[in-house]
Parts: C-alpha cells; sequence; structure tokens
C-alpha cells in the first residue's frame, strides 16, 4: 500500500475516475499493488512530487497544505510494492520527485537505495547533517544498526550517516515538520546535493 494525494492515475489506458475524484475533491487515498496492476501512466498536480515515509507526517502535511495544489505520497516506512511501482512512472511523468525519510539507519538506507537506483532524478529532502540535528529524537541506536551505516553512498545521507553513528540517537521527521511544510509551500526543497 502507499498512500497518495493529488494524483491521477491512468489504468488501461485511460485516467481512473475514482483518482481523478480523490483530486477533484483534495482528499488523500490508499493505493494497492492491486489497484496498479495495470497502470499505464500518471498525473502528478504540478512539476514536483514528495515522498515522506511517515504516516503522522503525511497527515500534518495534508492538513496544512489544504489550498495548495501538490502531489505527496507516504510509504510508510520500507519502500512496498505499491511505492516501488509507482516511481518510475512519476519519473517518466518528468516531475522532479523529492524525497524525505527519518534519518535513523532505515530512513538513511530507505533514500541511499533509492538514491543507488535512480541517481539525482531523487533527491534526497531535509535529510542533511544539519537536518538530522534538528530531528534528533531521545532514541538510542544499536550497535547492529549503527553498522548498517557503513555502506550508504550518497554524498549527504554518508555525511549524515557519519554524524548518527557520532551521536547514536535516531531522528524522525515528526521534528523537522515545519521546515518539511515550509519547503512545500515555497516549492523550494532543501537538497544540498
Amino acid at each position: 500500500i502507499v498512500h497518495i494525494y493529488g494524483l491521477r492515475l491512468q489504468v488501461r489506458g485511460e485516467w481512473h475516475p475514482a483518482y481523478d475524484a480523490f483530486c477533484r475533491r483534495q482528499e488523500p487515498c490508499a493505493v494497492t499493488m492491486e489497484n496498479l496492476q495495470e497502470l499505464t501512466a500518471v498525473q502528478p498536480t504540478g512539476d514536483k512530487v514528495y515522498i515522506v515515509e511517515n504516516e503522522m507526517v503525511f497527515s500534518y502535511l495534508l492538513k496544512h497544505l489544504k489550498q495548495k495544489k501538490v502531489t505527496l505520497l507516504c510509504t510508510s516506512g520500507q519502500l512496498r510494492s505499491a511505492a516501488v511501482k509507482l516511481i518510475p512512472f512519476l519519473l517518466d511523468s518528468g516531475a522532479e520527485i523529492y524525497y524525505s525519510g527519518d534519518t535513523d539507519p532505515d530512513g538513511i538506507r530507505i533514500a541511499d537505495r533509492l538514491w543507488k537506483k535512480y541517481g539525482d532524478r531523487i533527491h534526497v529532502w531535509r535529510m542533511s547533517e544539519e537536518d538530522y540535528v534538528k530531528s534528533l529524537s531521545e532514541e538510542e541506536i544499536g550497535n547492529v544498526s549503527i553498522k548498517k551505516l557503513e555502506t550508504v553512498e550518497n554524498p549527504v545521507l554518508r555525511k549524515t550517516a557519519k554524524e548518527v553513528r557520532k551521536k547514536k540517537w535516531a531522528g524522525y521527521q515528526e521534528n523537522i515538520l515545519k521546515d518539511l511544510l515550509e519547503d512545500m509551500e515555497l516549492e523550494r526543497p532543501s537538497r544540498k546535493q
């Protein structure tokens, strides 16, 4: 399942009326892999697509962006098959994709895998060292998880991973909600790449 907002889906060559209705009503919806089996194209609202990892972050951003025409997706953690299927269609649409996840070992590795697969076609968003420091939680990261950060390749994420290994605390998107919201309102995501 992937949660979507502001995204039209074309199935078997026709724009699907249910997803058009969600766009028209400015409402989010959940899309399953079954819904995407015969996907032929997507049409984002605008030229930027924002992807977040956390459902609470997704809800917060939608609540505060009600009058803004945007496309926002939520993966709810690890990328599931529905999100994996949508991303190439989003790229084919010509939209710029901005991905933001937690700055903990799992979140950093998700972003790094996306970057390894798609290169600079997917921008790492709000996951720099500075963003990590702003997003710090009180949740300590164990040594096994810290070890996962040794293989990070993206230049921005590599610096962030170094800081995470040093501090050993998780950083969460919930702690930088206003920064994410401001980026979307101004349509100038901070990517520092």
